[in-house]
């Protein structure tokens, strides 16, 4: 199974990733391409900015990916 299919059954799932998490889950360092090509296909994914503090303390930032609910997917 590709990554970009491991990611979007996680996201019909009703979950959401991060890069960091594709990276961890699937290998994937690169979530952001998965993301344009499903967007592509028709998939309407929505992302949110969110922030942590790093082991430095200092700000980082970083988009959580979903799956829209309600739109109509492929």
């Amino acid at each position: 199974m590709s990554q970009r299919d491991c990611v979007l059954r996680l996201l019909k799932k009703g979950k959401s990733i991060t890069s960091y998490q594709a990276f961890e889950m699937f290998g994937a360092t690169r979530l952001s391409a998965i993301i344009f090509d499903l967007r592509c296909q028709g998939y309407k994914i929505g992302g949110v900015w969110e922030e942590t503090v790093d082991r430095f303390g200092e700000k980082k930032r970083f988009v959580r990916y979903f799956l829209i609910r309600g739109a109509k997917n492929v």
